[in-house]
């Protein structure tokens, strides 16, 4: 399982569309370290994806037999709901407005991180990956994420993301 730091950088990566959102809005406002602040975290966060997909693929993959499957690319449609956030509230110079949506992120990060959510992310999706629920022979369920289409009998080369996730390796 990927470690704190690596899940935290997985949470930044999935609102790296709404860090640009931010940036753009706080810019408009006349807070430009703001905006920087935000975009850079978003970047970290996209930076920090395509690290941990590139050096996953060191890691020594193992072989899944597919014996059903179902695609579930549309789970990230539901998560870009709050990307509805900046339109709802929009940034201000209010301190108590601005600790507020800290908190609100504070918590939706707690969330995605303990909730094992890594898989739900747009921009992989962006980037090509697709999500899929996977059974194994053995009746085990997993959540696949995989550049490739999957079919029921393929065999796939997988590293463990985490507890019932697996990530496509290239290996």
């Amino acid at each position: 399982m990927p470690s704190l730091a690596i899940r935290l950088l997985l949470f930044l990566s999935s609102y790296f569309p709404l860090a640009v959102i931010f940036a753009v809005q706080l810019y408009l406002l006349g807070h430009a370290i703001w905006a920087a602040a935000s975009l850079l975290a978003g970047c970290i966060g996209l930076v920090g994806l395509a690290v941990y997909i590139r050096t996953s693929s060191r890691i020594s993959p193992l072989t899944i037999s597919v014996e059903n499957m179902s695609r579930h690319d549309g789970e990230a449609m539901s998560y870009i709901v709050t990307y509805l956030l900046p339109f709802i509230a929009l940034p201000s110079t209010d301190l108590a407005s601005g600790i507020s949506l800290a908190v609100f992120l504070l918590v939706l990060a707690i969330l995605y991180i303990n909730s094992d959510m890594l898989h739900i992310n747009p921009m992989l999706n962006l980037m090509g990956w697709h999500l899929y629920e996977v059974t194994l022979p053995n009746s085990e369920t997993y959540t696949l994420i995989a550049k490739k289409r999957i079919r029921k009998g393929m065999k796939v080369q997988v590293i463990q993301m985490g507890d019932w996730m697996y990530l496509e390796s290239k290996g």
